[in-house]
């Protein structure tokens, strides 16, 4: 007769053959190959299809390559140090760009802005944590240049278009921020 207890080595045998079952079973479904591209497992594959985007024809490849040139020489004006560069799509699926960036000096920057391509767009300079907003009205025949204070801290700039699902024309913008 087994005394107080005497069934737990059983019992922990038991449970830990269990779970080498259901870890080798768990294992078995990832596979890794050293060349190529992976093997995709029973495990990996959704019913649910991949979202289709648009893809972009030849013509309006061409524009857009030649609005990016127009909008570099535009934005090439600003001088002084960069403290943020960007720049993107201002028409289209897919439509602008948001970059961050830390400020380690509070005090004055030159934020130049340009868009080519369409008529007009609309760019935010945000500090995070701040509900101050500086809206950016952009009138793309030229360059918009200000000078703003900017406090120790990350800053956001962002381009907003008011027809994001319209389609690509080429159109581009861009903004540079830039130390006195």
């Amino acid at each position: 007769m087994l005394g107080r207890g005497g069934t737990r080595p059983v019992r922990s045998a038991a449970m830990a053959a269990v779970l080498g079952l259901l870890l080798s079973g768990g294992l078995a479904a990832c596979t890794y190959e050293d060349v190529g591209d992976p093997v995709q497992t029973a495990a990996e594959q959704s019913s649910r299809p991949e979202p289709s985007v648009p893809t972009k024809g030849p013509e309006i490849l061409d524009a857009e390559r030649r609005n990016y040139a127009e909008l570099g020489k535009r934005l090439g004006a600003a001088e002084g140090s960069v403290l943020l560069e960007d720049s993107g799509p201002a028409d289209g699926p897919g439509v602008g760009f948001s970059k961050t960036v830390k400020v380690a000096t509070a005090g004055r920057y030159t934020v130049t802005a340009a868009c080519v391509g369409i008529p007009n767009a609309q760019m935010f300079i945000t500090p995070l944590g701040s509900k101050q907003l500086r809206s950016l009205d952009l009138d793309c025949s030229g360059v918009s240049s200000e000078i703003v204070e900017l406090p120790e801290g990350y800053v956001v700039a962002s381009l907003m278009r008011h027809d994001p699902n319209g389609p690509w024309t080429g159109a581009v913008a861009g903004v540079r921020i830039t130390a006195e």
